[in-house]
């Protein structure tokens, strides 16, 4: 577990470093690390595995085992089967699973046998027996593979001896087919009989060909194989077409033609036909191959590219076509070739570099900007975690540059399941799980090139912030124009909507150091001892900085000034629309004074308003003057959410209150009606209620008391004392949360890692002793206590216990809130206790705990 906890921790590493410490471990403690590590394998790793496990020196390698053929095995090479077999490295599994077959390793391919797969492996079967071939051409069929294959062939015989209808397991039929379908006709002809009883017609088909192609096909047809096939397509009708055209291959030696689409071809036989779109589009059509014919892949490239639209070939994208072309073995000419007739091509590329950024440039016209924007990102992504783009690379050359600078921070949490495969983005790897520790690396990497690049001037800084959300070229070509004579202009129109949640001038903003952002602050003329330097970027930053606080992420400094007097309407505005806010930034804009509707009602509908912050900003509307418009327009629709309308319960004015009645009456609680009640019988009238009350409970015995009283007297008296002893919710303004729920917007370990580690791989052998972990090494040597890296619920405790109390607020009345409001059970029915009123209600109320709907400390009580 202690080289377990060391392979993890590779993730941090740099990639030098990472192979001086697995050089240094040994085979079997790299071996015995991949096996246990939580984490799916770095792909530092796995690349180390492969190319220590392909060279030919084994002579000073003392943890490999020798076979009986005399073949040396690596016990780390079996340890990264089984974690490839199980989709568990940051490598595309099916590109380690190829790279394992070439090797030819007897042990490895025992283990490729004999271990079940998470995915199908039929592929992988047909390579070790038919698709793998030395350089003569000839098929690579292991001793061991034959021996297995045999034995499990004369185990299933003898299974399924003396029944009428075999009933084969999966894993049996896999097998059998191996066998019958590999390029070794002994082989093909001890499985044959037992695939002509399970039914296996197109693998017998295959059988017969590799007879017929090591001539051998008359002796055996002969020998009693076309008795048997014969006898057996007699007891199956269904089957019985797909047999005549075996019987017909084995009388004439052609190939046969099967009637019946679904059975005519293996599914690793090959790649379908161009002219079968369906086929095309089906998972892993394109991956789990050994190789591919790649005269076909570019066939079907041409089709999908022309975008025929009389074809059903004629159609955008093809998911068999994405996959061949992020494959590694794609070659040169084959892949240029590719990108002409299928432009998406170029942004699959296994391990992109500078050169393919540039092709990818190129061919971003025949995509639409959201596609674009992912496949932009993909293939950054994907280079810079396997190390074939370094991060000053990505951006000098990455077009735009908001697309660099989004990767710089970790992912919104509300957007984390937008951008992967299930959501939206349709370049996201679909069988590859890659952890945060695996990109922090990188995105440290990003941050500290983009800090480079803009060097320490802070002029420099204002015109990239101004500039770089409208810029369609690189960081480095924007930098190389600002430092020209005759800097760029500023741009005319907004900035794109994508990459979504990530204003690439808030990137800038989260890195600028402190004097940067001091200057950044003076120049935008939010303080009063503002100075006028970089008039045209003063008047332009505003909207820039209005535009940050709409997407995120949003700097500590810049929500404190948009809530100080020196901030506009807009930037508040902004800031309560935004989707990545905290409660706690919720919380202060609605108890920001003077009120504003506008904003008030931005927070009433954020989603992670909760009732008390909706009774909050509703109560501060109506007592600045009303509601907003809009968000009264919003809730008297037919379609406002039931969280929406609740809170309005707490609102004087009476078209909200009478449809909020009207919508959800049968479902309130007692109290709460009768204080809606009392509330629209003030405003409206009684006449009103009587109507509501009587659609309610459907007659006028069921009606309630109160109601019934006002009907009588032909007044709103007996409501408004039905309503006077329930307790009213008043909703408490509380800012302490704004300090404990704000967080730090991106994790330090690969910062600390970076600063501390880097070059330093005698350090990183230190995980490897008992007791010693990544975070306590980093502790030790910053000289501080250990720590551990900070969840976002460890990071808001901890700065709730850092935050300290607020002063008690001047004294007022007490009043219970809404969450301490009694709430007791109905009544049951003819009970003496159903006669009670709603105000005097049986027995002591029981008032519910206090809320949680905000993280941090307790706010403050009411004196």
């Amino acid at each position: 577990m202690v080289i377990a906890g060391l392979i993890d921790a590779l993730h941090f590493a740099e990639r030098d470093d990472a192979s001086a410490v697995l050089y240094g471990l040994g085979d079997a403690q790299v071996a015995a690390g991949i096996a246990a590590a939580w984490l799916p394998l770095p792909v530092a790793v796995t690349d180390f595995v492969l190319d220590t496990a392909g060279s030919t020196d084994t002579d000073t390698d003392t943890d490999t085992d020798t076979d009986s053929t005399g073949s040396t095995s690596s016990a780390s090479v079996l340890a990264l089967t089984h974690r490839a077999l199980a989709d568990e490295t940051v490598t595309d599994p099916d590109a380690v699973l190829r790279a394992l077959i070439r090797l030819a390793n007897p042990a490895v391919d025992e283990l490729l046998l004999r271990t079940v797969a998470k995915r199908p492996r039929a592929w992988i079967l047909a390579a070790l027996v038919r698709d793998r071939r030395d350089a003569h051409g000839r098929p690579v069929i292991t001793n061991d593979v034959e021996r297995f294959l045999r034995n499990q062939v004369a185990r299933a015989e003898r299974r399924h001896a003396n029944r009428h209808t075999p009933m084969p397991a999966r894993i049996e039929i896999d097998l059998v087919v191996a066998a019958t379908v590999a390029d070794q006709p002994w082989l093909a002809m001890t499985a044959m009989p037992l695939a002509v009883r399970l039914e296996q017609t197109t693998a017998v088909a295959h059988g017969l060909r590799t007879l017929r192609d090591h001539g051998l096909l008359a002796d055996v047809w002969e020998d009693g194989l076309r008795e048997t096939i014969l006898t057996h397509a007699k007891k199956s009708s269904y089957y019985q077409p797909q047999w005549d055209a075996v019987l017909a291959f084995g009388d004439t030696g052609e190939d046969p033609r099967m009637t019946k689409a679904p059975a005519s071809r293996l599914r690793f036989e090959g790649l379908p036909d161009p002219g079968a779109a369906d086929a095309w589009t089906a998972p892993n059509t394109g991956s789990q191959h050994y190789a591919l014919a790649w005269d076909r892949v570019l066939e079907y490239a041409a089709l999908v590219g022309t975008g025929e639209q009389d074809r059903q070939a004629g159609q955008a994208t093809a998911r068999g076509l994405d996959e061949a072309a992020a494959r590694e073995d794609v070659p040169e000419d084959v892949r240029a070739e590719f990108e002409v007739r299928y432009p998406r091509a170029v942004f699959w590329a296994a391990r992109p570099d500078v050169a393919t950024l540039r092709r990818a440039h190129a061919a971003k016209a025949s995509l639409n900007p959201a596609t674009r924007h992912f496949a932009t990102r993909e293939l950054l992504r994907r280079g810079l975690l396997h190390g074939s783009l370094s991060a000053p690379e990505a951006v000098a050359h990455a077009e735009p540059a908001a697309e660099v600078l989004a990767l710089a921070l970790p992912m919104p949490p509300g957007l984390t399941t937008y951008y992967t495969a299930k959501g939206k983005n349709g370049f996201a790897p679909h069988f590859v799980r890659i952890p945060p520790e695996a990109e922090e690396r990188y995105q440290a990497d990003l941050r500290a090139a983009v800090v480079a690049a803009l060097g320490p001037d802070p002029a420099r800084w204002l015109k990239v912030l101004t500039r770089v959300a409208a810029c369609e070229g690189s960081l480095g070509d924007l930098l190389a124009a600002i430092d020209t004579d005759q800097p760029p202009p500023l741009p005319t129109r907004r900035g794109s909507r994508w990459p979504r949640g990530v204003d690439p001038a808030a990137v800038l903003l989260e890195l600028a150091p402190p004097e940067v952002v001091a200057a950044v602050v003076e120049a935008a003329g939010l303080l009063p001892d503002a100075a006028e330097f970089f008039a045209p970027e003063t008047r332009a930053l505003a909207g820039v900085l209005t535009r940050v606080l709409d997407r995120g992420p949003e700097p500590r400094w810049l929500l404190n000034l948009a809530l100080d007097p020196h901030g506009t309407p807009a930037m508040r505005l902004a800031a309560a629309r935004n989707p990545a806010a905290t409660v706690g930034t919720l919380w202060r804009l609605a108890d920001r004074e003077p009120a504003e509707p506008g904003v008030l009602a931005a927070v009433y509908l954020h989603p992670l308003a909760s009732l008390e912050l909706r009774i909050a900003a509703l109560v501060r509307s109506e007592a600045a003057g009303g509601l907003y418009p809009g968000l009264v327009r919003r809730l008297v629709t037919r379609y406002a959410e039931p969280a929406l309308l609740q809170p309005t319960l707490e609102s004087r004015d009476p078209e909200l209150l009478h449809n909020v009645l009207r919508r959800s009456n049968r479902s309130l609680q007692t109290d709460r009606r009768i204080v809606a009640y009392s509330r629209l019988a003030e405003a409206a009238g009684p006449e009103p209620v009587w109507a509501l009350e009587l659609e309610r409970a459907g007659s006028l015995d069921k009606m309630h008391e109160a109601v019934r009283a006002s009907m009588t007297e032909h007044s709103d008296e007996p409501l408004h004392a039905a309503a006077t002893g329930i307790a009213r919710p008043d909703p408490e303004r509380v800012a302490a949360s704004w300090d404990a729920d704000f967080q730090s917007s991106r994790p330090d370990t690969a910062e600390r890692v970076r600063v501390h580690l880097d070059g330093r791989p005698e350090l990183w052998m230190r995980l490897a002793e008992d007791g010693v972990t990544l975070h306590g090494l980093l502790a030790e040597l910053e000289g501080v206590e250990p720590r551990a890296p900070q969840t976002a619920q460890a990071a808001r405790a901890g700065q709730a216990a850092q935050t300290p109390e607020p002063p008690t607020p001047p004294a007022r009345e007490t009043k219970p809130r809404l969450s301490q409001t009694p709430r007791p059970l109905p009544p049951l029915p003819g009970s003496e206790a159903s006669s009670a009123t709603p105000s005097q209600p049986a027995g002591p109320p029981n008032p519910a705990p206090p809320p949680t709907h905000i993280t941090g400390p307790a706010k403050p009580p009411t004196a």
